[in-house]
């Protein structure tokens, strides 16, 4: 601190000395041209700005350039953070005398902007000059989610399944959606006779779009996809049965719902959706030594939870 008020105290005495001198000039009858009060005033406010910043506990050891015309005080050079580039702002609004600010400070750069020809038109400084170190992943995540079903049709029961999900792109708009939705349930197909339980698996995957909302560490995004669904059959007891569901046709899938993600740290993020999935289900049973074509609604509301890692 010795060192930054000797500097400032050889800085003020300059000042001073050529401020006299203006006026002595502008006094006496040697001077060829009239020295202008506004170019004195001027000057007295860019030294006593230069003073405040290098007084400032935080700005002492910044390299910042001082220019004043018209009260309007232009600041150059370098600062560590954006923070030092607001409170050197501030210091210098605070002095008596200056009617405005204009910035040129490069924030976290190595070599200090040059104050800008006052003469020259102005142009607008770069607004952020903060290089970030390592960007963070937000292209793409993969994960995986647990999914409760309930299908709209009494043949089918609810059941817990178990489902990827994905993340494509972030920030606020319209962007790309995918979806699997997979779900399960157990098929009780009514008929006069015993039948087997049956458990019918439902795997689409879809595409479509969905418009984002993002807020911080919270985005929902409301979507609709299309696709098609991989559909299979498991047996789970035969024993003597009437009705034996023995085949399920692939099927075409539609989802409209809604998906919310938390970042929960920079690699991993907390997914909740939900939504409702219509598809028509083609099942081939066997009745009676025959094969039987019967179709169900898939029709089903969908509800699941996942954790999701970004890769890039």
């Amino acid at each position: 601190m010795h060192g930054a008020a000797r500097s400032t105290c050889c800085f003020s005495r300059v000042v001073t000395a050529f401020t006299a001198g203006l006026v002595i000039c502008a006094i006496g009858s040697g001077c060829s041209a009239a020295v202008d009060r506004v170019a004195i005033e001027d000057a007295q406010t860019a030294a006593r700005v230069k003073t405040a910043l290098v007084n400032d506990p935080e700005l002492g050891a910044s390299a910042i350039e001082v220019r004043a015309e018209y009260g309007i005080v232009q600041l150059a050079g370098r600062v560590r953070t954006q923070i030092e580039a607001d409170r050197a702002a501030a210091v210098a609004r605070s002095v008596p005398g200056v009617q405005g600010i204009e910035l040129a400070l490069q924030v976290g750069v190595e070599a200090p902007a040059e104050l800008p020809d006052a003469r020259a038109p102005s142009r607008a400084a770069p607004t952020d000059n903060v290089p970030e170190i390592e960007g963070d992943p937000d292209l793409l995540a993969v994960g995986v989610s647990v999914g409760l079903s309930h299908p709209r049709s009494p043949a089918l029961e609810t059941r817990v399944a178990i489902s990827p999900v994905i993340k494509l792109g972030s920030g606020e708009g319209l962007g790309v959606a995918v979806g699997f939705d997979w779900f399960q349930a157990e098929v009780q197909l009514a008929t006069s006779g015993p039948t087997a339980m049956t458990r019918i698996h439902v795997k689409p995957i879809m595409v479509g779009l969905s418009y984002t909302l993002d807020s911080d560490r919270v985005s929902l995004s409301p979507s609709i996809v299309a696709g098609y669904a991989f559909n299979s059959l498991s047996v789970t007891d035969r024993g003597a049965v009437a009705s034996l569901p023995v085949e399920v046709d692939n099927s075409l899938a539609w989802r409209i719902g809604a998906s919310a993600w938390f970042d929960v740290s920079r690699r991993f993020a907390l997914n909740v959706s939900g939504g409702y999935l219509i598809t028509r289900l083609r099942l081939t049973v066997l009745e009676d030594s025959s094969l039987v074509k019967q179709n169900q609604r898939g029709d089903t509301a969908i509800a699941h939870v996942g954790l999701a890692y970004r890769l890039f």
